[in-house]
């Protein structure tokens, strides 16, 4: 493993968790760097994204498909509602459930954050063959899903098998 200026990191070269940290903090440079004009944490461009493709989304759903607690879940969404991106809205089937909806100004948000995205990691990852990006996606999948089922996952959520195919 190469080293920093002034430091072996070789010690943390069997860590998989630190090599994904590192690439990580690589990742989310790019990421603020693209979209500051845009005021949005990834948390928040993962949020309008998925309820931009998504209908009948509630809290639930997105605390169990982003990992992230109620109460965690409920400042973000706080913070999206003030800025007039989301509204909350009861469910008909289930008073306590809630609904999360883009507002119109939410929709156009979403859509320029999702064209500003498409190319945000070619930088980073330019170090990569088009295999080799392929290949890191379909096994950084394999380990989220893993890691949700206690197991390798051969039944594949299909949204998670698309957003790996490209």
């Amino acid at each position: 493993m190469a080293t920093s200026p002034g430091l072996d990191l070789s010690p943390l070269s069997h860590l998989i968790g630190f090599k994904t940290s590192m690439a990580d903090a690589r990742l989310r440079r790019a990421f603020h760097a693209r979209m500051k004009a845009l005021r949005l944490r990834p948390v928040d461009f993962t949020i309008l994204l998925l309820l931009a493709a998504n209908d009948n989304v509630s809290q639930k759903m997105l605390c169990e498909a982003l990992d992230i607690t109620a109460p965690g879940l409920a400042v973000i969404l706080d913070r999206l509602q003030h800025r007039g991106l989301l509204l909350r809205e009861r469910s008909e089937v289930d008073r306590r459930a809630h609904r999360l909806t883009l507002t119109p100004q939410g929709l156009r948000l979403a859509d320029e954050a999702r064209s500003l995205s498409l190319d945000l990691e070619d930088d980073v990852l330019a170090v990569l063959t088009p295999g080799e990006r392929l290949l890191l996606g379909e096994l950084l999948t394999r380990v989220i899903l893993g890691a949700r089922t206690g197991a390798g996952a051969p039944d594949e959520p299909r949204a998670l098998r698309r957003a790996s195919t490209g």
